[in-house]
């Protein structure tokens, strides 16, 4: 590996970092500010998915796969955030 890519690739990283450091003191900030609960669920639960499909996406190597193999994971994602919304919206209720 040569010291550019290397160079890159720790830069890459390190946005990573800073941008799962900043969703979770977001995450903190919302489960301690109440704007009511369904609305903190609802924002924890966008910035947990968020926070997963970015991981997946760098760390998992999706960023380099097939755009094919993308669908298999966002599509099941997708299913279970609906799932998640809706079994929120009726234990309100």
């Amino acid at each position: 590996m040569s010291a550019h890519s290397y160079s890159v690739m720790k830069k890459s990283y390190l946005k990573i970092f800073v941008s799962l450091l900043a969703l979770t003191a977001l995450t903190v900030l919302v489960t301690t500010v109440h704007f009511g609960d369904t609305l903190n669920v609802v924002v924890g639960v966008i910035v947990a998915v968020f926070k997963a499909a970015l991981v997946a996406y760098i760390f998992m190597h999706l960023k380099f796969d097939n755009k094919r193999l993308r669908y298999f994971m966002i599509v099941p994602l997708f299913f279970f955030v609906v799932m998640v919304f809706a079994l929120t919206a009726f234990g309100t209720l």
